[in-house]
């Protein structure tokens, strides 16, 4: 055997493998169905059953967020928002001028390593560090608002929204406990206690008692709220009907809707009876889908999807639908699968041995979702982009042979990913028959995250999947995905208002 027919035949054997690693992530369209059918169950279980909200639950946790009405966009008021994601802080004034448009000021801060990583981190440790930053806003952003009123010579009460995307088990608009870390922070004390409390003391030692934090949303529901607000100013032909859903797609996965109270039996009977005699018919549920089917019963795996979860994730055996799904997760899923490959032989072979691979590719969430921007529409003939970003991402050379692999592997990785979250949406739309409420009715969702954002083609793929999902092609049409702003901001300040 020549050289040339050796390198041939490797280069053969590597995409022979690849393509069989594609064809488990491949998503039919009656694996579609029966993942939708299986959600719908999974949310009659969730709003019927307070057990979800546990923090060993395996099921939809579906919360109420006590959010009973939607905005239209006359609202006004200046409020204070704060946003805890998953590696910044965010504290924000938001004005709302009444006609659908709004005006913010912001400081964003990343949050410190030894906050993140360093165990024996406290409750304390964590909101002291979102007070103080709350008033380096103040101090730097809104003077006036810390001085007394001439009139009456006290500081005038400020009202805040506090969005904290992490799983709460929501008591009312004001107080929620945590449930359980997710993304970035493993602090023990602070699961079971409540958050505003512990985020309201923290305000009060550092001089901050005129802010009163009186609504506690998530992202998620934020984004939802903002669209509400804002979506007057968009303008398509059709009838279009009010927002159904909001949902995150980038680092996490999420979303949220308005469900009837009267089917929301997790709640006490006689809060449901209050309320309606209020005249308030609907609440906004937090489904936390990124915890859809932990059990494995429908959803499918692969064995890096298992090692992933088991070995490197901070939350084995929960969020198994955003592990799939996530921002996070697509890069790492791509890394893992190259990883086992080098074992096998198959690529990069200039290494000889695990230890001798380049450090960033050994290293867990090294690969981010950009590089598999990158490389998703590379479409040189050399696949000189994918051979930069490895360079420059992870240190790698590559041959053409592992690039095309590679692209394949990032291809049918995120259109697995895209294929999934098609599912909630589609099964949110069928249990609250939203396509069916008018003649001729159209859908908005509105939609956050840099995946959904700005991943090429993610969208499109998206959408694809909704017309072979239940929905089908007649009502794929009448959805329109609409990208939703600043909802963690927006939406907290109009949790506020209302509050």
């Amino acid at each position: 055997m020549s050289f040339d027919e050796l390198h041939k035949a490797t280069e053969k054997a590597l995409l022979e493998e690849v393509d069989q690693i594609c064809e488990q992530f491949i998503i039919t369209p009656e694996k579609l169905d029966e993942l939708t059918a299986y959600f719908i169950e999974q949310m009659e279980l969730g709003l019927n059953s307070n057990e979800t909200n546990n923090a060993e639950s395996k099921g939809l946790p579906m919360i109420p967020t006590f959010v009973t009405g939607k905005p239209n966009g006359t609202e006004n008021g200046v409020l204070l928002a704060a946003d805890l994601g998953g590696s910044h802080f965010r504290v924000c004034s938001v004005t709302l001028n009444g006609d659908h448009t709004y005006h913010m000021e912001q400081l964003k801060s990343k949050i410190p390593e030894e906050l993140l990583e360093e165990t024996g981190v406290s409750s304390e440790d964590l909101f002291g560090y979102l007070a103080r930053r709350t008033k380096a806003f103040l101090t730097r952003n809104h003077p006036e608002l810390l001085k007394p009123n001439p009139e009456s010579g006290k500081i005038n009460g400020l009202k805040m929204g506090f969005t904290f995307s992490y799983p709460i088990a929501q008591t009312s608009l004001n107080s929620g406990k945590l449930i359980r870390w997710t993304k970035g922070f493993n602090i023990p004390d602070t699961v079971g206690k409540d958050v505003v409390e512990l985020y309201q003391e923290q305000l009060s030692n550092y001089g901050l008692d005129m802010i009163k934090v009186v609504a506690l949303t998530n992202d998620t529901t934020g984004t939802f709220l903002s669209h509400c607000y804002t979506c007057g100013t968009t303008i398509t032909s059709g009838e279009i009907s009010e927002p159904v859903i909001g949902c995150i797609f980038g680092s996490g996965t999420n979303g949220c809707y308005m469900e009837n109270i009267e089917n929301i039996h997790k709640l006490p009977k006689g809060l449901r009876d209050a309320l309606i005699k209020q005249g308030k018919e609907k609440m906004c549920i937090n489904t936390e889908w990124g915890s859809f089917d932990n059990e494995l019963k429908h959803l499918p795996t692969t064995k890096w999807d298992d090692e992933i979860d088991q070995e490197f994730s901070p939350n084995p055996g929960f969020h198994l639908f955003e592990k799939r799904v996530s921002g996070m997760y697509l890069g790492e899923i791509l890394r893992t699968i190259l990883v086992d490959l080098h074992s096998r032989k198959l690529l990069l072979q200039q290494y000889r041995t695990h230890d001798q691979l380049p450090h960033r590719l050994k290293t867990p969430f090294q690969l981010q979702s950009e590089v598999l921007a990158r490389i998703e529409i590379d479409d040189s003939s050399t696949l000189r982009e994918t051979e930069l970003s490895f360079l420059q991402s992870l240190r790698l050379p590559t041959t053409l042979a592992e690039r095309k692999a590679i692209q394949n592997l990032v291809r049918v990785i995120t259109r697995r990913s895209a294929y999934l979250a098609s599912v909630p949406i589609a099964a949110i739309l069928i249990k609250t028959n939203a396509l069916g409420q008018r003649y001729h009715g159209e859908v908005e969702i509105g939609c956050d995250g840099s995946v959904i954002e700005y991943y090429p083609g993610f969208r499109s793929m998206l959408r694809h999947a909704l017309s072979l999902s239940p929905v089908g092609y007649d009502g794929e049409r009448k959805i329109h995905l609409r990208i939703a702003k600043d909802g963690s901001g927006v939406g907290a300040a109009l949790c506020a208002l209302v509050a």
